[in-house]
């Protein structure tokens, strides 16, 4: 069914703002008014904190290009029409995701963002939710370059990322204490998460109400699957974590599979029985049982 690329037309219509050599703005003319007085500096800020952190790893991209990341900031009124929100995740209070870059100095998805969850915001104190939270979306926005395929490798990535490159699991206490108190039947293989993006179910299982998405069980067991790949991929070829990341992201990029064709593809990198990768939690519960043992020692 043909659908009105509404953000699209926001886009043509809105206004232009460089908030840093990295990092470019959209907005419409009367939210550029309050761009102008200072009301989202602090969240830029803040954003540029993370995007800097990522940079830390030194991600290469195709043609040694150094996009710019292209922050949408849209009305309050419409921001789910416009960012394309499931209902399932809105909450009628404001939010943000990646969204397509129709700038072509850009990475291939942007920050789309409701005016109200960047205005005057104060960051007196260290969340360690609200980062791994920021970095996740920018580590799609980083993947955007390489592949968008299947949920459960963007969502495993845009956990990796922050929570294993950048060594969040250590901070981020209470989620670390989550998942390392999982039993095995809480994990899902790759199989039942593709099952789960097929019928709609994925990303519905909040441990925890009212907890971001690193709380849901098909977030976590795709976090346990793509950072056992990745970890898996270091030993192989004796990787520093930030090569292990690159990698990854050249490894899903030059697949030409989707679904349970990638993961066999992967099973064959890893040299890994293919139906094992698919269908089994090996890999994932090593990785727990890891999780735990370290816990113990912090």
């Amino acid at each position: 069914m043909y659908q009105k690329d509404v953000l699209r037309e926001y886009i043509k219509k809105s206004e232009l703002r460089l908030f840093s050599d990295k990092i470019k703005v959209r907005l419409s003319k009367d939210l550029a008014l309050k761009y102008d007085q200072g009301h989202y500096q602090n969240y830029l800020k803040n954003i540029q904190k993370c995007f800097d952190m990522i940079n830390t790893l030194n991600i290469q991209y195709k043609g040694n290009a150094k996009p710019i990341l292209y922050v949408y900031i849209v009305p309050d009124e419409n921001y789910a029409k416009l960012l394309k929100i499931p209902n399932y995740y809105n909450t009628g209070n404001g939010g943000g995701k990646p969204v397509t870059c129709y700038d072509l100095d850009g990475f291939n998805a942007a920050y789309g963002i409701s005016q109200n969850m960047a205005e005057d915001k104060v960051f007196e104190t260290f969340n360690i939710s609200k980062l791994e939270n920021e970095l996740h979306e920018l580590s799609h926005i980083i993947h955007s370059e390489f592949f968008s395929t299947n949920p459960t490798i963007c969502e495993g990535f845009a956990e990796t990322l922050p929570l294993y490159a950048l060594d969040l699991e250590e901070k981020f206490e209470s989620h670390r204490n989550a998942i390392t108190g999982l039993n095995e039947k809480q994990i899902y293989s790759v199989q039942e998460l593709l099952n789960s993006e097929k019928d709609g179910t994925f990303g519905k299982n909040l441990i925890f109400p009212n907890y971001s998405c690193s709380f849901n069980l098909s977030y976590i067991s795709a976090y346990l699957f793509v950072r056992s790949c990745v970890e898996e991929f270091r030993k192989k070829y004796n990787l520093s974590k930030e090569k292990s990341i690159q990698y990854f992201l050249e490894f899903i990029k030059q697949s030409t599979y989707r679904d349970e064709w990638l993961i066999f593809d992967i099973a064959n990198a890893l040299n890994f029985p293919q139906k094992e990768l698919l269908n089994g939690k090996q890999m994932q519960l090593k990785l727990l049982k890891s999780l735990n043992k370290k816990t113990k020692l912090l």
